[in-house]
């Protein structure tokens, strides 16, 4: 047995998550932020429903409650949806927004009649996520004009990562996850001397201990190239452990085997990668710019809320774009060591 110990510290962006250049406001994703901010918004502004302008088109009224044109737009935009889907689909979204609104419109009276948007907890969150909104929309308006990157930009990082693609590894391991307390120095000799995994689900069974058992699959963008190295080396089936957070994951590796990207497949995710890292440069510089300006002075210096260099100065690490097509299994891992 052999313990893999690294500690995997980048998180992974795979080609199906929204991307979020302002970690530091909360790590909330624009399309999130912006869905929670319009559904707890709509509680404090409730008490000023009568004295807003009517100037648009009303669609449908929920106890003499208003739901406009402009609400049902809103709430399209931010649903899951392409501009390739036909007009049946269309029609069968805007039935289901309009629907939404209707439920969300029910549920807002309610939680104001039982007064919850008078609850102190519930308006600080609406006012995190309405300063998060507002500071996100401030930071895309400042990278509006950034040009899209170009075909040698795209392909000099097809070139220089070659692990997420052409030579890209995908491999299927198959895990015991336990509590980190129960790997005793008993169960770390059984480990040793076990020669398969389902001995050792049958020890763990025989000593009590509880366990989960798994078959994941992780690619050559998840893990550094030296642990894939090193699990490439012991060979399938050699049990090995690795730390996942509070988990310790007992493992075998049952294939590996090669799945190239090519650059064609690999080009929109690689473009919207490196246009959200711009985004993230142009953040950090704007931020940067403006706590230089700033008079900023912490009154409580026993707090331990002093750092000696600023969020924004620091300089934004590179999450390297995964790309998965295909692939079924968990191709994040929180932390490993």
């Amino acid at each position: 047995m052999d313990e893999i110990c690294f500690i995997y510290r980048n998180r992974i962006l795979s080609s199906f998550e929204q991307f979020d250049y302002m970690p530091a406001i909360g790590g909330v994703s624009r399309v999130k932020g912006l869905g929670i901010l319009m559904l707890l918004a709509a509680l404090s502004l409730s008490a000023c429903g009568d004295q807003k302008k009517k100037t648009n088109k009303v669609l449908t009224r929920v106890n003499g409650h208003e739901i406009t044109a402009t609400q049902l737009e809103a709430e399209l935009q931010y649903a899951s949806g392409t501009a390739e889907e036909n007009v049946v689909q269309q029609q069968s979204m805007r039935k289901q927004a309009m629907e939404a609104l209707i439920d969300r419109e029910i549920l807002l009276e309610e939680a104001v009649r039982n007064k919850l948007d008078r609850d102190p907890k519930l308006r600080q969150v609406i006012e995190r996520f309405k300063t998060q909104a507002i500071v996100q929309a401030y930071l895309e308006s400042k990278g509006a004009n950034l040009a899209k990157p170009s075909k040698a930009e795209i392909d000099a990082y097809f070139q220089s990562h070659p692990e997420l693609f052409a030579r890209r590894k995908v491999l299927d391991i198959e895990q015991l996850a336990i509590a980190a307390k129960d790997f005793s120095g008993a169960l770390k000799l059984q480990m040793d001397t076990t020669q398969s995994l389902n001995r050792m689900e049958g020890w763990l069974k025989q000593h009590n201990i509880a366990y989960a058992k798994t078959q994941l699959t992780y690619t050559s963008a998840d893990l550094p190239a030296e642990i894939i190295g090193k699990i490439k080396n012991l060979g399938r089936n050699h049990l090995f452990v690795m730390q996942d957070g509070k988990q310790t994951l007992l493992c075998a590796l049952t294939e590996l085997r090669d799945s190239p990207v090519t650059g064609d497949a690999a080009t929109g995710q690689i473009e919207r990668y490196l246009l959200n890292k711009k985004m993230q440069e142009v953040a950090a510089a704007e931020i940067a710019r403006l706590r230089s300006s700033a008079k900023l002075e912490y009154v409580d210096k026993s707090a331990g809320l002093i750092t000696e260099e600023s969020p924004a100065s620091a300089s934004v690490p590179e999450k390297p774009v995964a790309i998965a097509p295909g692939e079924k299994g968990r191709h994040e891992v929180a932390e490993v060591k």
